[in-house]
Protein backbone atom coordinates (compact mmCIF):
# COMPACT_ATOMS: atom_id res chain seq x y z
CA UNK A 1 0.00 0.00 0.00
CA UNK A 2 3.17 2.25 0.90
CA UNK A 3 4.25 1.87 -2.52
CA UNK A 4 0.78 2.73 -4.26
CA UNK A 5 0.77 5.53 -1.98
CA UNK A 6 4.31 6.99 -3.01
CA UNK A 7 2.93 6.52 -7.14
CA UNK A 8 -0.18 8.69 -6.11
CA UNK A 9 1.29 11.25 -4.58
CA UNK A 10 4.28 11.12 -7.15
CA UNK A 11 1.50 11.48 -9.73
CA UNK A 12 -0.33 14.16 -8.20
CA UNK A 13 3.07 16.32 -7.98
CA UNK A 14 4.41 15.53 -11.59
CA UNK A 15 1.07 17.31 -12.60
CA UNK A 16 1.18 20.17 -10.53
CA UNK A 17 4.95 21.10 -11.53
CA UNK A 18 4.17 21.90 -15.71
CA UNK A 19 0.98 23.75 -14.40
CA UNK A 20 3.15 25.70 -11.88
CA UNK A 21 5.86 26.34 -14.12
CA UNK A 22 3.53 27.29 -17.25
CA UNK A 23 1.64 29.82 -14.73
CA UNK A 24 4.93 31.01 -14.06
CA UNK A 25 5.91 31.82 -17.24
CA UNK A 26 2.42 33.36 -17.71
CA UNK A 27 2.49 35.48 -15.15
CA UNK A 28 5.79 36.59 -15.51
CA UNK A 29 5.64 37.59 -18.94
CA UNK A 30 2.13 39.71 -18.02
CA UNK A 31 3.91 41.50 -14.99
CA UNK A 32 7.34 42.79 -17.25
CA UNK A 33 5.38 44.06 -19.81
CA UNK A 34 3.52 46.51 -16.70
CA UNK A 35 7.05 47.11 -15.49
CA UNK A 36 8.32 47.59 -18.76
CA UNK A 37 5.92 50.83 -19.05
CA UNK A 38 7.87 52.41 -16.10
CA UNK A 39 11.26 52.12 -17.24
CA UNK A 40 13.38 55.75 -17.56
CA UNK A 41 11.29 57.14 -15.10
CA UNK A 42 13.88 58.26 -12.34
CA UNK A 43 16.63 55.59 -12.12
CA UNK A 44 14.27 52.61 -12.88
CA UNK A 45 16.09 50.33 -15.44
CA UNK A 46 15.25 47.00 -17.52
CA UNK A 47 17.05 45.41 -14.62
CA UNK A 48 14.67 46.84 -11.93
CA UNK A 49 12.09 45.82 -13.81
CA UNK A 50 12.90 42.28 -14.10
CA UNK A 51 14.03 41.97 -10.10
CA UNK A 52 10.47 43.50 -9.49
CA UNK A 53 8.72 41.21 -11.48
CA UNK A 54 10.81 38.01 -9.56
CA UNK A 55 10.46 38.75 -6.25
CA UNK A 56 6.22 39.93 -6.89
CA UNK A 57 5.72 36.39 -8.54
CA UNK A 58 6.06 34.19 -5.30
CA UNK A 59 2.93 36.23 -4.15
CA UNK A 60 1.01 35.59 -7.23
CA UNK A 61 1.74 31.86 -7.57
CA UNK A 62 0.48 32.35 -3.77
CA UNK A 63 -2.78 33.10 -4.77
CA UNK A 64 -3.80 30.89 -7.66
CA UNK A 65 -1.93 27.64 -5.71
CA UNK A 66 -5.21 26.05 -5.21
CA UNK A 67 -6.20 26.13 -8.79
CA UNK A 68 -2.64 24.48 -9.78
CA UNK A 69 -3.19 22.02 -7.48
CA UNK A 70 -6.46 21.29 -8.89
CA UNK A 71 -5.00 21.19 -12.59
CA UNK A 72 -2.33 19.06 -10.97
CA UNK A 73 -4.45 16.57 -10.14
CA UNK A 74 -6.38 16.20 -13.31
CA UNK A 75 -3.88 16.00 -15.29
CA UNK A 76 -1.28 13.85 -13.19
CA UNK A 77 -4.06 11.90 -12.30
CA UNK A 78 -5.69 11.65 -15.27
CA UNK A 79 -2.74 10.77 -17.13
CA UNK A 80 -2.92 7.73 -14.90
CA UNK A 81 -6.30 7.23 -15.21
CA UNK A 82 -5.85 6.79 -19.02
CA UNK A 83 -3.44 4.22 -18.55
CA UNK A 84 -5.66 2.21 -15.89
CA UNK A 85 -3.87 2.42 -12.68
CA UNK A 86 -6.12 4.42 -10.97
CA UNK A 87 -8.25 1.07 -12.37
CA UNK A 88 -5.89 -1.65 -11.15
CA UNK A 89 -5.56 0.68 -7.91
CA UNK A 90 -9.20 0.11 -6.99
CA UNK A 91 -9.16 -3.64 -8.17
CA UNK A 92 -6.63 -4.01 -5.56
CA UNK A 93 -9.12 -2.48 -3.33
CA UNK A 94 -8.08 0.73 -2.96
CA UNK A 95 -11.44 3.06 -2.69
CA UNK A 96 -11.62 6.68 -3.71
CA UNK A 97 -11.33 7.68 0.14
CA UNK A 98 -8.30 5.79 0.56
CA UNK A 99 -6.39 7.05 -2.87
CA UNK A 100 -7.67 10.50 -1.46
CA UNK A 101 -4.87 9.86 1.18
CA UNK A 102 -1.49 10.19 -0.75
CA UNK A 103 -3.46 12.97 -2.48
CA UNK A 104 -3.59 14.62 0.72
CA UNK A 105 -0.53 14.25 1.91
CA UNK A 106 1.53 15.81 -1.24
CA UNK A 107 -1.27 18.29 -1.19
CA UNK A 108 0.08 19.00 2.43
CA UNK A 109 3.54 19.24 0.79
CA UNK A 110 2.31 22.15 -1.22
CA UNK A 111 1.14 23.73 2.23
CA UNK A 112 4.34 23.86 3.85
CA UNK A 113 6.02 25.42 1.53
CA UNK A 114 3.34 27.65 0.87
CA UNK A 115 3.49 28.26 4.70
CA UNK A 116 7.23 28.92 4.53
CA UNK A 117 7.09 31.00 1.50
CA UNK A 118 4.45 33.48 3.43
CA UNK A 119 6.14 33.81 6.38
CA UNK A 120 10.10 34.24 6.21
CA UNK A 121 10.18 35.06 1.89
CA UNK A 122 7.29 36.77 0.38
CA UNK A 123 7.63 39.77 3.09
CA UNK A 124 11.00 40.34 2.63
CA UNK A 125 10.76 40.16 -1.15
CA UNK A 126 7.91 42.20 -1.92
CA UNK A 127 10.02 44.51 0.25
CA UNK A 128 12.73 44.79 -1.82
CA UNK A 129 10.48 45.00 -4.84
CA UNK A 130 8.59 48.27 -3.07
CA UNK A 131 12.43 49.68 -2.78
CA UNK A 132 13.13 49.28 -6.41
CA UNK A 133 9.53 50.55 -7.60
CA UNK A 134 10.67 53.35 -5.46
CA UNK A 135 13.15 54.18 -7.85
CA UNK A 136 10.51 55.31 -10.67
CA UNK A 137 9.84 58.37 -7.90
CA UNK A 138 13.04 58.94 -6.79
CA UNK A 139 12.95 62.51 -6.51
CA UNK A 140 10.09 62.21 -4.27
CA UNK A 141 11.68 59.60 -2.13
CA UNK A 142 14.60 58.42 -1.09
CA UNK A 143 15.79 55.02 1.17
CA UNK A 144 17.84 52.56 2.45
CA UNK A 145 17.72 48.86 3.62
CA UNK A 146 16.03 50.78 7.08
CA UNK A 147 15.54 54.58 6.58
CA UNK A 148 12.89 56.30 4.45
CA UNK A 149 13.10 59.79 3.67
CA UNK A 150 10.08 62.05 1.39
CA UNK A 151 9.77 65.52 0.79
CA UNK A 152 6.63 67.66 -0.58
CA UNK A 153 7.63 71.25 -1.16
CA UNK A 154 8.73 72.57 2.58
CA UNK A 155 7.67 69.58 4.28
CA UNK A 156 10.00 66.47 5.17
CA UNK A 157 9.25 63.20 6.99
CA UNK A 158 12.08 60.44 7.71
CA UNK A 159 10.86 57.42 8.88
CA UNK A 160 13.93 55.15 10.49
CA UNK A 161 12.42 52.12 10.55
CA UNK A 162 8.90 50.16 9.23
CA UNK A 163 8.35 47.65 11.74
CA UNK A 164 5.71 44.42 11.13
CA UNK A 165 6.00 46.15 7.14
CA UNK A 166 3.00 48.65 8.04
CA UNK A 167 4.36 50.62 11.60
CA UNK A 168 6.88 53.46 10.70
CA UNK A 169 8.95 54.09 13.47
CA UNK A 170 11.42 56.59 14.82
CA UNK A 171 9.64 59.34 13.21
CA UNK A 172 11.17 63.15 12.24
CA UNK A 173 8.82 65.68 10.49
CA UNK A 174 10.54 68.59 9.56
CA UNK A 175 9.13 72.12 8.36
CA UNK A 176 11.08 74.54 6.52
CA UNK A 177 10.72 78.19 5.37
CA UNK A 178 10.98 79.42 1.61
CA UNK A 179 14.50 79.72 2.31
CA UNK A 180 15.08 76.35 3.48
CA UNK A 181 14.93 77.24 7.07
CA UNK A 182 13.93 75.08 9.77
CA UNK A 183 10.91 76.60 11.64
CA UNK A 184 9.13 73.42 12.71
CA UNK A 185 10.41 69.58 13.75
CA UNK A 186 8.22 66.66 15.20
CA UNK A 187 9.57 63.75 16.62
CA UNK A 188 7.37 60.70 17.17
CA UNK A 189 8.39 57.11 18.41
CA UNK A 190 5.78 55.81 16.18
CA UNK A 191 2.89 56.13 14.40
CA UNK A 192 -0.84 53.88 13.08
CA UNK A 193 -1.85 54.79 9.83
CA UNK A 194 -5.18 55.38 10.11
CA UNK A 195 -5.62 56.53 6.23
CA UNK A 196 -3.26 57.96 3.67
CA UNK A 197 -4.07 61.28 5.08
CA UNK A 198 -4.18 60.60 8.77
CA UNK A 199 -1.53 59.03 11.06
CA UNK A 200 -1.90 58.58 14.87
CA UNK A 201 1.63 59.45 16.41
CA UNK A 202 2.38 58.42 19.98
CA UNK A 203 5.14 59.92 22.27
CA UNK A 204 5.30 63.34 20.12
CA UNK A 205 7.66 65.86 20.85
CA UNK A 206 6.43 69.01 19.10
CA UNK A 207 9.64 72.03 18.38
CA UNK A 208 8.17 75.55 16.70
CA UNK A 209 11.97 77.24 16.19
CA UNK A 210 11.42 81.47 16.12
CA UNK A 211 13.91 83.69 15.37
CA UNK A 212 14.93 84.11 18.76
CA UNK A 213 13.97 81.18 20.93
CA UNK A 214 11.90 77.93 20.79
CA UNK A 215 9.04 76.40 22.14
CA UNK A 216 8.81 72.37 22.89
CA UNK A 217 5.75 70.77 23.41
CA UNK A 218 4.88 66.87 24.85
CA UNK A 219 2.19 64.93 23.78
CA UNK A 220 1.30 60.89 24.10
CA UNK A 221 -0.63 60.65 20.97
CA UNK A 222 -1.98 63.05 18.12
CA UNK A 223 -3.07 63.07 14.76
CA UNK A 224 -1.10 63.94 12.09
CA UNK A 225 -2.12 65.68 8.84
CA UNK A 226 -0.22 63.55 6.58
CA UNK A 227 1.57 65.07 3.15
CA UNK A 228 2.62 61.54 1.39
CA UNK A 229 0.73 60.60 -1.82
CA UNK A 230 -1.03 57.66 -2.87
CA UNK A 231 2.43 56.16 -4.72
CA UNK A 232 4.67 57.34 -1.71
CA UNK A 233 2.66 56.06 0.88
CA UNK A 234 2.71 52.32 -1.00
CA UNK A 235 6.82 52.71 -1.38
CA UNK A 236 6.69 52.86 2.62
CA UNK A 237 4.17 50.36 3.67
CA UNK A 238 3.68 46.62 2.45
CA UNK A 239 -0.31 45.61 1.51
CA UNK A 240 -1.72 43.46 4.24
CA UNK A 241 -1.54 40.47 1.68
CA UNK A 242 2.33 40.88 1.56
CA UNK A 243 3.20 40.48 5.32
CA UNK A 244 3.88 37.45 7.67
CA UNK A 245 0.99 35.92 9.34
CA UNK A 246 2.54 36.17 12.71
CA UNK A 247 3.59 40.23 11.74
CA UNK A 248 -0.26 40.99 10.48
CA UNK A 249 -1.35 39.11 13.87
CA UNK A 250 0.57 41.35 15.57
CA UNK A 251 -0.66 44.61 13.66
CA UNK A 252 -4.35 43.64 14.07
CA UNK A 253 -3.77 43.86 17.66
CA UNK A 254 -2.02 47.16 17.62
CA UNK A 255 -4.95 48.92 15.74
CA UNK A 256 -7.74 47.05 17.97
CA UNK A 257 -5.60 48.07 21.44
CA UNK A 258 -6.00 51.51 19.84
CA UNK A 259 -9.80 51.21 18.75
CA UNK A 260 -8.88 51.33 15.55
CA UNK A 261 -10.44 49.68 12.33
CA UNK A 262 -9.01 46.55 11.90
CA UNK A 263 -11.81 44.74 9.65
CA UNK A 264 -9.43 44.96 6.63
CA UNK A 265 -6.81 43.00 8.51
CA UNK A 266 -8.82 40.47 9.78
CA UNK A 267 -9.79 39.77 6.20
CA UNK A 268 -6.92 39.75 4.95
CA UNK A 269 -5.46 37.34 7.96
CA UNK A 270 -8.41 34.89 7.28
CA UNK A 271 -7.57 35.01 3.59
CA UNK A 272 -3.99 33.97 4.11
CA UNK A 273 -5.26 31.05 6.26
CA UNK A 274 -7.99 29.82 3.85
CA UNK A 275 -4.81 28.72 1.21
CA UNK A 276 -4.21 25.50 3.13
CA UNK A 277 -7.53 24.52 3.47
CA UNK A 278 -8.23 25.66 -0.48
CA UNK A 279 -5.04 23.86 -1.73
CA UNK A 280 -6.31 20.69 0.03
CA UNK A 281 -10.18 21.12 -1.35
CA UNK A 282 -9.01 21.67 -4.71
CA UNK A 283 -6.52 18.84 -4.64
CA UNK A 284 -9.56 16.29 -3.32
CA UNK A 285 -12.27 18.05 -6.06
CA UNK A 286 -10.12 16.51 -8.96
CA UNK A 287 -10.23 12.84 -7.96
CA UNK A 288 -13.91 12.01 -8.13
CA UNK A 289 -13.51 13.76 -12.14
CA UNK A 290 -10.37 11.37 -12.84
CA UNK A 291 -12.56 8.45 -11.32
CA UNK A 292 -15.57 9.28 -12.74
CA UNK A 293 -16.95 9.75 -16.25
CA UNK A 294 -13.78 12.27 -17.17
CA UNK A 295 -11.60 9.40 -16.76
CA UNK A 296 -10.76 8.88 -20.54
CA UNK A 297 -11.26 12.32 -21.82
CA UNK A 298 -8.16 14.56 -23.39
CA UNK A 299 -5.81 16.56 -21.29
CA UNK A 300 -6.93 19.76 -22.99
CA UNK A 301 -10.12 18.72 -21.84
CA UNK A 302 -9.41 18.34 -18.39
CA UNK A 303 -7.58 21.68 -18.27
CA UNK A 304 -10.46 23.27 -19.62
CA UNK A 305 -12.44 22.30 -17.05
CA UNK A 306 -9.92 22.65 -14.37
CA UNK A 307 -9.34 26.41 -15.63
CA UNK A 308 -13.35 27.01 -15.57
CA UNK A 309 -13.67 25.72 -11.77
CA UNK A 310 -10.53 27.69 -11.19
CA UNK A 311 -11.43 30.91 -12.66
CA UNK A 312 -15.33 30.56 -10.61
CA UNK A 313 -13.43 29.57 -7.39
CA UNK A 314 -11.49 32.78 -7.44
CA UNK A 315 -14.02 35.36 -8.85
CA UNK A 316 -15.99 34.14 -5.65
CA UNK A 317 -13.30 34.63 -3.35
CA UNK A 318 -13.02 38.09 -4.99
CA UNK A 319 -17.09 38.89 -4.71
CA UNK A 320 -16.99 38.24 -1.23
CA UNK A 321 -13.54 39.87 -0.04
CA UNK A 322 -15.57 43.08 -1.63
CA UNK A 323 -18.68 42.55 -0.15
CA UNK A 324 -17.09 41.84 3.22
CA UNK A 325 -15.29 45.13 2.91
CA UNK A 326 -18.03 47.21 1.57
CA UNK A 327 -20.62 45.74 4.49
CA UNK A 328 -17.89 44.55 6.78
CA UNK A 329 -19.02 41.05 6.92
CA UNK A 330 -17.30 38.33 9.44
CA UNK A 331 -13.71 38.24 7.73
CA UNK A 332 -13.92 34.85 8.60
CA UNK A 333 -16.66 33.63 7.09
CA UNK A 334 -15.99 35.99 3.90
CA UNK A 335 -12.82 34.23 3.54
CA UNK A 336 -13.47 30.98 4.63
CA UNK A 337 -16.72 29.87 3.12
CA UNK A 338 -15.48 29.10 -0.71
CA UNK A 339 -12.81 27.07 0.62
CA UNK A 340 -15.02 24.72 2.64
CA UNK A 341 -17.71 24.73 0.10
CA UNK A 342 -15.37 23.36 -2.18
CA UNK A 343 -13.49 20.55 0.19
CA UNK A 344 -17.36 19.95 0.98
CA UNK A 345 -18.27 19.27 -2.60
CA UNK A 346 -15.02 17.55 -2.64
CA UNK A 347 -16.04 14.83 0.11
CA UNK A 348 -19.29 14.56 -1.26
CA UNK A 349 -17.78 13.74 -5.00
CA UNK A 350 -15.37 10.81 -3.50
CA UNK A 351 -18.06 9.66 -0.95
CA UNK A 352 -20.63 9.24 -4.44
CA UNK A 353 -17.34 7.71 -6.53
CA UNK A 354 -17.10 5.07 -3.65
Amino acid sequence: MRLIDRYVARGFLLGVLPVFLLLAGLFSFLALSQQLEDVGQGSFTTGSALKVVLLTLPRQLLDILPVIALLGCLTGLGAMANHRELTAARAAGLSPSRLARPVAAAALALVVIAFAAQTWGIPLWERSALRLRAEVTQTNVEGTNSEFWTRTGGRLLRVGEVVMGRIPTDLEIYELDEQDRLIGLIRAERADIVNREEWLLYNVTESEIHAQNATTTVEDRRIWRSFLSEPQLENLIQPASTLSPGDLLHYIVSLENNRLNSHPFRLAFWQMASIPVGIIAMALLGLPFVMGSLRSVSVGQRIALGGGIGMAFYLSEQIIGHLSMLYELNPFVAAMAPELLLLALALRGLHRAH
